[in-house]
């Protein structure tokens, strides 16, 4: 064996060491997993609450001035926009609607997940969004497309299914810190690392999830979307499965992949939820268009 190879291979078994010890800590609940920002956890309870004003949502957002100009703003982007722009946020509410609202709380509270004050988790984070995001758009327009289910679980479903991935990549850092005493530079750019990553992100994910005590629909997505399901054909986890083989075929992700995988993915996706070749090309077309300016 050669050096490189060695030391590759040493590098492998750490990652899995450390992977271990986060998942184990998982397991027997001991895991310190982020919450909810408290303003929009307080918005979403009030929100599956059959007595909710207008009023009352209001007097919670503006308590949170950012998470206040991101509803406003959402509003009133091309999306949304109509000739007469929202000027309060009495107005904003009531034209986002409850489930609109609530992919906007959820969505800004995504984004504070994947955000993270060291350089290298920060700098590979935001191609995680980029590609968690591209996944969330496709799986709204599929959904939308196919006249069936709740376009917003779809694209809670396809903006989560990899928030595990930024989370476990900080866990795997201060347990390397505590195991080493030291940090290794640039482990994000790392095989091993990034491997690391891939195979046990899910178990995050789910967790949060559940912590942040999101629909059913939408835990499913995140956690069954690695297999497509015969039995459902159009339930959010095959949904979110087909959006991200979709955006893994347009070159929106980090990391490595088989792309006979992908394209096979693509294939049964296609015939499982009955999509022709113009319906795929619609999904597709202009993508990284709607990609930009979607920052974290």
């Amino acid at each position: 064996m050669s050096q490189a190879e060695s030391t590759a291979s040493a590098g492998e078994r750490v990652a899995q060491q450390l992977e271990q010890v986060v998942l184990r800590r998982l397991e027997e609940d001991k895991l310190v997993l982020p919450p909810m920002p408290g303003v929009a956890m307080k918005c979403l309870d009030l929100l599956q609450k059959s007595d909710y004003t207008v009023q009352k949502i209001a007097d919670l957002l503006e308590t949170d001035p950012i998470l206040t100009a991101r509803v406003m703003r959402t509003v009133n982007s091309a999306g949304m926009a109509t000739k007469q722009p929202a000027t309060n946020i009495q107005a904003a509410i009531t034209r986002l609607g409850q489930r609109n609202l609530r992919t906007v709380l959820v969505e800004a509270s995504v984004g504070a997940v994947f955000e993270s004050r060291d350089k290298r988790i920060a700098d590979a984070a935001k191609g995680l969004w980029q590609h968690s995001v591209a996944v969330a758009l496709l799986a709204r327009d599929l959904v939308i497309l196919l006249g069936v289910g709740d376009p917003e679980d779809a694209y809670l479903g396809g903006l989560l299914h990899d928030v595990g991935k930024p989370v476990l990549a900080i866990l795997l850092l201060e347990a390397e810190k505590q195991v080493t005493s030291r940090t290794t530079k640039g482990f994000l750019g790392s095989d091993e690392w990034l491997k690391a990553l891939q195979r046990s992100h899910r178990a995050i994910g789910v967790a949060i999830a559940k912590k942040w005590q999101l629909p059913e629909p939408v835990t499913r997505g995140i956690e069954d979307c690695n297999d497509y399901d015969s039995t459902d054909r159009h339930c959010v986890a095959n949904i979110v499965r087909f959006a991200n083989a979709i955006a893994k075929q347009q070159g929106i992700y980090v990391g490595t992949f088989d792309p006979e995988d992908i394209n096979a993915l693509v294939m049964i996706g296609r015939s499982l939820l009955g999509l022709e070749d113009d319906a795929l090309v619609r999904l597709a077309g202009g993508l990284r268009e709607k990609l930009a300016g979607r920052t974290i």
